[in-house]
């Protein structure tokens, strides 16, 4: 017995001398000596990593014997490795180790704990063309991260912003070339989302949200940074990708459930051979869905390969294509009637029926798109670094497109024929629908080309972090449309009258219209019509600075100017619309963080512009518009308390508009454009990102905006609320419980939320009058189990099943219940 307990002793030493394990500790801050909390740091090649505390300081137990690397990464600065050798029961100090900032070019592994704040990413090298925190950023962004999305299933980027502070759908993705995505409210102002990657690009709505690394929604004017290409008066939209990362992993998806809705993605990163410093990133996918109501579909083919290279430890190169193809019948949005007296007022009095499409799943377009980027990123020094981007768009849409108007008999007032003025007032007298039809053949295309120079440097004790930009950008578009009716020339085509309810009424100019119609019975019409041909082509220079000026730790400034040269070649067949002109965009802020890292107070002015093009009438004349301005003002606190348990954000703006061009309230075609003096808006948003206890995150928003036109020669739009400005409130929640490691429904998980808007007018002038649109609250909540290597979930849209509607000078039909499900596999 004595013999067999020596002989346990010394196995058991043997056993503990070959299984000791070191450790290895640091602190990590950046180059102002500034502590860096959730910072990540990994053995390479292994499961061991954490992230560093509230102090900046991390502890790796357990490393096996032996040579390892160590890789330190964190969103916005320059990933570092190091090499290290761990013997038995051995504890590296490695003391402070400085990260440097930089740009976003490889996206790192992030490791996302149980007490991780999911749904809140605020570290960007987007939003100020500088790797920049939230809490040292003068302007105001919201982000919605893919973590969220996951949560809460989204299959669509409309339902994706339904998250974004104060972002509220106005029109519907119609997948026209150029301009096919939707447009949302914000801040009182339309706006689409046509950034990716913080460059232009087109028809968003094709993206999948599986591709989607996060959406960052740029709080109003923009233009300093970004230009004026895309309209920015209330907000810009950015979409940051999925981007290829050191190792080997993806996941395999399907979703599918109500409306006959399935999706397939598939997103697959590799190292490329034997190679550490090259990596391949695939994203693709394939959604087919049809409408809610009795007709209508669409089918999106999405595919979007990159590549990222790190040529050495101070160049790194990275190229992006997404290639995207939709076949989509436009949703239902019924235009209200322009320079008549509205017959009703509400949803209750129209009578419409939700379920009637007045579409056919023959009337489709079809719309590929392409878009692809090429990006340089070279460290010159420790203090400056070059970026060079060339990025390209190109889009083009052909088939048939129809509208749905009401009140479109009012242009027919001015016939000198008294039997169509008796039938167009006939008309009037109640709510009748017009599908207007056109064939289209457009296409658009971009180039861009932007130098960037980064840099963080002292002058004296001053710390400066500044970016010197050049940009170049071209855009040309076009159509060979048709759309003339041949019993009415200068009208558009169209072929049948409906009540709202679906009735259809025959009439002198429609004797044999029916509820469908077909592709086979709108060829031989539109074949025989002539196409209108345009062709536009417009170019930008620009130079830009902005420096982010650290007087001391707690206190900075930001400072910036752009200045714009633009040239408007206008329809190459009209040179009375060629223009050219010289803008300057200047922006300014400060923050203050009384206590470092968790609590600043900020203040802005930022300003933007849209260059509008003059009208060229029937007879020649030129009608020139000065450019359209903008000014912000806005002060506000955001925190980030807790260890990153709760970031939360609130601020006030004020927003100045002048000389907006819009459509002419009293013009029934629409076609005469009014400049508008002053428009003023101002509101106040909150958003609140918490994790209150292990395993919850919470996401809640809410907004207030008061919009009025306040000076304008036009008495009928004079102190009325802009149509675009959509609700004056709107608030979201979301809710999502992980059940914890240990527990009995552990990797279980629930989500709950809700989101609502206050009724508003979609039309509102003093010529048609006001449509108002109710107030609703969606209830949404889903139920997965999320595993190592797969995650089944359910989730209910729309859970009571509630009647609402969007619009901006239309009435649009939100989706009822919907159920879905979906399985992934993850490698």
């Amino acid at each position: 017995m004595k013999n067999q307990l020596s002989i346990l002793f010394f196995l058991t030493l043997g056993v503990f001398g070959f299984s000791q394990n070191g450790t290895v500790k640091g602190t990590i801050s950046d180059n102002t000596q500034a502590v860096l909390s959730g910072v990540n740091v990994l053995i390479k090649n292994s499961t061991r990593g954490v992230q560093t505390n509230e102090n900046g300081i991390f502890e790796i137990a357990n490393i096996p014997n032996g040579d390892h690397t160590l890789v330190v990464s964190y969103l916005g600065f320059k990933t570092r490795e190091f090499s290290l050798t761990i013997a038995n029961n051995e504890t590296k100090e490695l003391g402070a180790i400085i990260l440097y900032e930089g740009n976003e070019i490889l996206s790192e592994v992030f490791l996302v704990g149980e007490q991780a704040n999911k749904f809140s990413r605020k570290k960007t090298a987007y939003v100020a063309k500088l790797p920049l925190k939230d809490l040292e950023n003068p302007q105001v962004y919201s982000t919605v991260t893919s973590e969220l999305l996951e949560s809460q299933l989204v299959t669509s980027f409309d339902d994706a912003l339904i998250n974004a502070a104060g972002v509220n759908k106005l029109w519907e993705a119609t997948g026209r070339s150029g301009q096919g995505t939707s447009y949302y409210s914000m801040r009182g102002f339309s706006g689409q989302s046509s950034f990716i990657d913080g460059l232009p690009g087109f028809t968003f709505s094709a993206v999948d949200p599986s591709y989607i690394e996060r959406i960052e929604v740029l709080k109003g004017p923009t233009a300093t940074l970004f230009g004026s290409t895309v309209p920015s008066l209330g907000g810009l939209i950015n979409v940051v990708t999925k981007k290829p990362y050191q190792g080997f992993g993806g996941s395999v998806t399907y979703t599918g459930g109500s409306f006959n809705t399935h999706r397939v993605s598939v997103d697959i990163n590799t190292p490329l051979g034997n190679s550490e410093n090259l990596y391949f990133r695939l994203n693709t996918s394939y959604l087919t869905q049809d409408s809610f109501q009795d007709a209508g579909f669409k089918k999106t083919f999405f595919i979007a390969p990159s590549l990222s290279y790190r040529v050495n430890n101070r160049l790194n190169l990275s190229f992006g294509i997404e290639y995207s193809r939709t076949k989509q019948t436009n949703p239902l949005m019924i235009f209200l009637r322009r320079g008549y007296p509205l017959v009703s007022n509400t949803i209750e009095e129209f009578g419409l029926d939700n379920d009637k499409s007045f579409t056919n799943d023959d009337i489709f377009l079809t719309v590929p798109t392409l878009t692809t980027r090429a990006v340089g990123d070279y460290k010159i020094s420790d203090q400056w670094t070059s970026q060079t981007i060339v990025a390209t768009s190109n889009t083009d849409s052909d088939g048939y497109y129809q509208y749905i108007v009401e009140g479109a008999a009012v242009p027919l007032l001015a016939s000198p024929d008294p039997n169509t003025q008796a039938f167009a007032n006939q008309l009037l007298q109640q709510d009748v629908l017009t599908r207007v039809i056109d064939k289209r053949d457009e296409y658009a295309s971009t180039i861009n080309v932007q130098q960037n120079f980064i840099g963080d440097f002292k002058i004296g004790k001053i710390r400066n972090r500044m970016v010197l930009g050049l940009d170049y950008f071209t855009k040309s578009s076009g159509f060979r449309n048709k759309f003339s009716n041949p019993n009415l020339p200068g009208f558009p085509f169209f072929d049948a009258f409906f009540l709202p309810n679906g009735e259809v009424l025959p009439t002198p100019f429609t004797p044999n219209s029916n509820y469908r119609i077909t592709r086979a019975e709108l060829d031989p019409i539109f074949d025989l019509m002539p196409a209108t041909i345009i062709d536009t082509k417009s170019q930008t220079f620009a130079a830009y600075a902005s420096d982010v000026i650290n007087f001391s730790p707690n206190l900075s400034a930001m400072i910036g100017l752009r200045l714009n040269y633009f040239d408007q070649d206008g329809d190459e067949n009209e040179p009375l619309d060629d223009y050219t002109k010289t803008t300057f965009s200047p922006t300014a802020g400060i923050v203050y963080q009384p206590i470092l890292n968790k609590l600043s107070l900020f203040a802005n002015y930022q300003t933007g512009f849209i260059n509008v093009d003059p009208n060229v009438g029937t007879d020649g004349t030129v009608t020139t518009f000065d450019p359209l301005k903008s000014e912000q003002f806005e002060a506000g606190v955001k925190t980030n308390l807790f260890n990153g348990k709760l970031n939360a954000g609130i601020s006030y703006y004020h927003i100045i508009v002048n000389d907006k061009d819009a459509p002419d309230p009293t013009d029934p075609l629409l076609v005469r454009r009014i400049s508008i003096d002053e428009t003023i808006s101002q509101g106040v948003e909150i958003e609140i990102n918490a994790t209150p206890i292990n395993g919850l995150n919470i996401r809640a928003s809410y907004s207030y905006n008061e919009s009025e036109i306040s000076s304008t020669d036009f008495d009928v739009l004079k102190d009325t609320r802009p149509e675009e400005a959509g609700p004056e409130t709107l608030y979201n929640f979301w809710a999502d419980y992980k059940f914890q490691k240990g527990t009995f429904l552990e990797n279980f998980g629930i989500g709950a939320g809700f989101n609502g808007a206050s009724e508003y007018f979609t039309l509102n002038n003093n010529t048609s009058g006001q449509f108002t649109l109710p107030e609703y609250t969606i209830v949404n909540a889903s139920l997965y189990y999320d595993a190592k290597k797969f995650r089944i979930g359910i989730k209910a849209n729309n859970l009571t099943d509630e009647e609402y509607y969007k619009g901006w000078s239309t009435i649009n039909p939100q989706a009822p219940r919907a159920f879905l499900g979906t399985i992934s596999y993850k490698f």
